[in-house]
């Protein structure tokens, strides 16, 4: 298992079968909590952050193997409690309603994407849409098919296939429909961190030094109002403000890292760190979740 803390930090925890990035946060990387209430399967549509991402489970088929195309069918985003649901089960049945009502989800979310992605679409656009999501279905009945008379492991091996097939498809589909994210290019940041930018003239240690104390700024009114929030009342709020900032937090480890270790590279994902965690802060500085 992996819990994740609310700024990003990961520590793998092993359970059951497969390895999921805990929803919980982990304030102090030791305090984690389980799904607030058993409510947790419910969940708002996704906003910029899709629903947090476990990592592939052990089974028949890895993201390499022969057997899928590609890791659209072995790696996505899907809910934590849909990992909590199934972690060490072993009957059958069981199984099976965990993943029903994580299909209905995502099927759910697929659905409403593809109505966005065909709105203001003309007839000839229209119908090679349709051709392709008539495609990428046919593809995913083919490779997430049922193994008659399976094992508990490979009938989660072709659920959690179909799973992350049709979440990968709303999250591409949704993307393509949603504005620019500008939350990792742009924010308000300190009048002296401009001062101390300035007063750098480009020395890169200086611009280490003014980042570095930036972002720990940011990040400390960032953790503040996350043990603000992880402090009130448990219920389907709360959880799908962890599926929330679960993913938020994935999404930013993911933009932010550096594309080297070089020296440019490196101050431009502290900057777009600093910018991710300014903008957090101030969102959530007026959130409150109801009961």
């Amino acid at each position: 298992m992996q819990a994740m803390d609310a700024l990003g930090r990961n520590e793998r925890v092993g359970v059951g079968r497969g390895y999921w990035k805990v929803l919980a946060l982990c304030l102090a990387l030791t305090a984690c909590q389980a799904p607030s209430s058993q409510a947790s399967t419910e969940t708002a549509a996704p906003a910029s952050i899709a629903a947090a991402s476990p990592t592939a489970p052990s089974g028949p088929a890895s993201a390499d193997s022969p057997h899928y195309p590609d890791a659209s069918y072995t790696e996505g985003r899907l809910r934590p409690a849909y990992g909590w649901c199934v972690d060490g089960v072993e009957d059958a049945g069981k199984l099976q309603a965990c993943g029903k009502d994580e299909l209905a989800y995502q099927e759910a979310r697929l659905e409403a994407a593809a109505s966005k992605a065909l709105a203001g679409l003309d007839a000839a656009a229209r119908t090679a849409f349709q051709a392709t999501q008539a495609s990428w279905r046919s593809d995913t009945d083919r490779y997430c098919r049922d193994v008659p008379n399976g094992s508990v492991q490979q009938l989660q091996g072709a659920q959690e296939c179909r799973l992350y097939r049709v979440a990968n498809r709303a999250d591409q589909l949704l993307a393509q429909s949603a504005p620019p994210d500008t939350s990792y290019t742009q924010a308000t940041l300190r009048p002296e961190y401009t001062r101390c930018v300035q007063d750098a003239r480009g020395m890169d240690d200086q611009l280490e030094a003014c980042d570095t104390a930036e972002l720990a700024h940011h990040k400390a009114l960032l953790e503040a109002q996350v043990a603000r929030l992880m402090d009130g009342p448990d219920g389907p709020a709360k959880d799908r403000w962890m599926d929330e900032q679960a993913n938020w937090a994935a999404d930013t480890e993911k933009r932010c890292a550096p594309a080297s270790d070089h020296v440019g590279p490196m101050l431009d994902a502290q900057s777009c760190r600093i910018n991710r965690y300014a903008n957090r802060a101030v969102e959530l500085h007026t959130r409150v979740l109801t009961p």
